[in-house]
């Protein structure tokens, strides 16, 4: 259950870091022009949503981390 919720906590994560790096560089193929030359306050809010989401996927990784180490210490009695 927990990769699981890992799996969808790590893909939000992404699809924060593409808009935010969509919006910082462009896209010359669909025309899309830089976002943060026009909003300044664009770039600092999606790096701060970026960051504070990335710290919980570290977090849980890390309980997924401790749970299996619980797990396999309780195996191997």
């Amino acid at each position: 259950m927990l990769q699981f919720l890992l799996g969808i906590m790590a893909s939000a994560t992404g699809a924060a870091g593409a808009v935010a790096y969509l919006g910082y560089k462009g896209n010359a193929h669909t025309r899309w022009n830089e976002v943060c030359n026009m909003y300044d306050s664009f770039c600092s809010y999606i790096a701060g949503s970026v960051t504070l989401s990335l710290l919980p996927s570290i977090a849980l990784l890390l309980l997924i981390w401790l749970s299996v180490l619980v797990l396999s210490k309780k195996i191997m009695r």
